[in-house]
């Protein structure tokens, strides 16, 4: 009846998760994860377990697991005879993936997360079974092997009643050590970028999913184009440098677009595969953009270069071919590259979960910055 009990407590904690996680993220990565459970204040008998994941592009997901122990415990209730129990336990967590974990790539890096759930586990005490209802805290690091392989670590403290730990009847908290892989199955899309001008069909790599939306400070609105627009057009004519991030020694594209709007107070990623990732997404398409969109471009197969769109079939940008940050008319030859390669456009939005991006800044370890463009050279 108990083990029954904890596989029931799991199927509802799925049954809750999945739905949930599936509305807060128009894309989604499901993972499982085998794992193994120790318990250092409880001797040796490690726990095994397995874990669903649901998470979205903002680096939340919800995580519902079940363990139980690998071996009986033998407790000995009197007259001879011998109790022997397997302890088990399950949880529902909330995750917040510090970098985020991107799915469908060879370069995804590092990723920290922090979690929070409530759980329910078994006891035997002087031969009675008990269930203790309980919540938990905890954080963890997942480190890529392959594709759709991770390898994680977590430490988690568990409250064997519902009060703060810091609280001055709170009781000590119990730690557990967990580890194990994590298999993502895939991710699914309401949309992904089409063609463009209708010319042909392009498979685009936009890279890993970082989980970093778009840093507005809180109470504030999207920057209106004219005052983006107005920012961009004083760096008109600063060179183009690889890595550039300022104008004193130069930009690339990504530099220029993140510092342009940095100076109206919103914080992008640093290159152009991950601010494709941010804000709202507008079909791949000169018709659906306005002035003040960000537009990204095909560079070998994945989004290699971005720029902001001035409106009146212009682009400004830090661009290569172009030797510095320059305004592009669409209609030129030159133009009709830009036209061509039109991959992903973006608008940045006010976006609620800023109040958890300064954990996600800056904790990305495989960056890879956009190379120079190939559209035609200025002569």
């Amino acid at each position: 009846m108990q083990r029954s009990s904890s596989f029931s407590v799991a199927a509802l904690s799925v049954a809750i998760a999945v739905p949930f996680a599936s509305g807060a993220a128009q894309q989604s990565d499901l993972a499982i994860s085998p794992f193994v459970s120790f318990l250092p204040s409880a001797g040796s008998n490690p726990l095994a377990g397995l874990a669903l994941t649901l998470a979205g592009d903002a680096g939340f997901g919800i995580r519902a697991s079940a363990h139980m122990a690998l071996e009986n415990y033998n407790d000995d209730i009197g007259f001879g005879t011998s109790n022997a129990f397997r302890p088990w336990g399950a949880d529902a967590d909330a995750i917040l993936s510090i970098g985020g974990r991107a799915f469908g790539g060879t370069t995804r890096g590092i990723a920290p997360f922090v979690f929070a759930g409530i759980g329910t586990a078994s006891t035997d005490t002087n031969g009675f079974r008990q269930m203790h209802k309980n919540w938990s805290f905890g954080a963890g690091l997942a480190i890529p092997l392959a594709s759709a392989l991770d390898v994680f670590g977590e430490s988690r403290w568990r409250m064997s009643r519902y009060v703060l730990p810091t609280a001055s009847f709170a009781p000590s908290p119990t730690q557990e050590i967990r580890a194990g892989f994590t298999l993502h199955f895939g991710r699914s899309s309401s949309g992904s970028p089409g063609t463009t001008r209708g010319s042909r069909d392009r498979r685009v790599e936009s890279g890993p999913t970082l989980g970093i939306p778009m840093m507005l400070p809180m109470g504030s609105s999207a920057p209106s184009s004219r005052r983006v627009l107005s920012t961009a057009d004083d760096y008109v004519g600063v060179p183009y440098r690889y890595g550039g991030t300022s104008p004193s020694t130069g930009f690339d594209c990504s530099g220029f677009v993140q510092y342009v709007f940095a100076k109206q107070g919103v914080q992008l990623p640093r290159t152009a595969r991950q601010q494709a990732q941010v804000g709202q997404a507008l079909a791949p398409d000169w018709r659906a953009v306005s002035a003040g969109d960000l537009v990204m471009f095909e560079e070998s197969g994945r989004i290699g270069h971005v720029a902001i769109y001035a409106g009146h079939n212009r682009i400004i940008h830090s661009t290569a071919s172009g030797g510095g940050v320059r305004y592009d008319d669409l209609n030129t030859q030159r133009g009709e590259w830009f036209m061509d390669h039109l991959v992903a456009a973006r608008r940045v939005m006010p976006d609620s979960r800023g109040l958890m991006i300064d954990l996600a800044h800056g904790f990305s370890s495989d960056v890879q910055l956009d190379g120079p463009d190939h559209a035609p050279r200025v002569r």
